[in-house]
């Protein structure tokens, strides 16, 4: 009986760790595609006022900027049955050297926060944050 309970509690484990790993194989898909895009709209600032998608962009394949990843989900990916995720954008200031993620009154600045938080039913959700510059 004890050989059972650790064979099935390795089992387990491997089982969390694949999870784990998918996840992040997912997460690491997602960011790499929002770092593809272009920092704004406009190609210098200033930049745009709204964070989201611009009119004619209702798919992902549309996106043409980070920001319009803002509030972007997938309920089930197809590939990975179980798994979800969602992105958030939104502009973050820089303050004596340390990233201000709350900055009120929210401005535009050189800088956009994407979190991305990967979703299964039987894990934790595991999120990540990327700053990115508008590379001046």
């Amino acid at each position: 009986m004890i050989f059972l309970k650790a064979l099935n509690t390795g089992k387990r484990i491997r089982v969390n760790s694949e999870i784990r790993t998918i996840q992040g194989v997912i997460l690491n898909s997602i960011q790499n595609e929002i770092r593809a895009r272009k920092f704004d709209e406009n190609p210098i600032a200033p930049w745009s006022l709204i964070i989201g998608k611009d009119s004619g962009e209702s798919t992902v394949e549309d996106f043409d900027d980070i920001d319009d990843f803002n509030g972007y989900s997938v309920s089930s990916i197809t590939e990975y049955p179980g798994y979800s995720y969602s992105v958030q954008v939104k502009y973050v200031s820089l303050d004596n050297g340390t990233f201000n993620l709350n900055p009120n009154p929210v401005v535009q600045t050189n800088f956009k926060c994407a979190t991305v938080t990967v979703v299964h039913n039987t894990q934790p959700a595991i999120t990540d944050m990327m700053i990115i510059s508008s590379g001046l």
